[in-house]
């Protein structure tokens, strides 16, 4: 699935807001090491997106700090860590909805 640079960064930015919630709700330390290298990733990728020219953001998407196989990697290692975590209703959903998302943008 296409995005826009501009949607890339909102998704990279709902990435990380989930992630950091599940890093604090989990009490599994591998479930922690695990978003530490999540949120570490997108950390750099939303800072590499920071410096695209506003004037350019509509082009179209591609992930700039690492390949799109690593972050569709990082995110299967992660999902299948967390199917046995209890995390909040909340958090469930927002990291189901923006999974979703991500799985089509990096997966492609």
């Amino acid at each position: 699935m296409a995005i826009t640079i501009a949607q890339g960064s909102l998704l990279v930015s709902e990435l990380l807001e989930v992630f950091e919630h599940v890093y604090w709700e989990s009490p599994s330390v591998s479930v922690k090491n695990q978003c530490f290298n999540v949120v570490r990733l997108l950390q750099q990728e939303l800072t590499e997106l920071t410096k695209v020219s506003v004037q350019d953001h509509h082009y179209e998407y591609e992930p700039i700090a690492s390949p799109a196989r690593v972050f569709a990697k990082e995110l299967n290692l992660i999902m299948s860590l967390l199917s046995n975590e209890v995390l909040r209703t909340t958090t469930q959903q927002q990291l189901h909805d923006v999974l979703e998302q991500a799985n089509q943008v990096y997966s492609a």
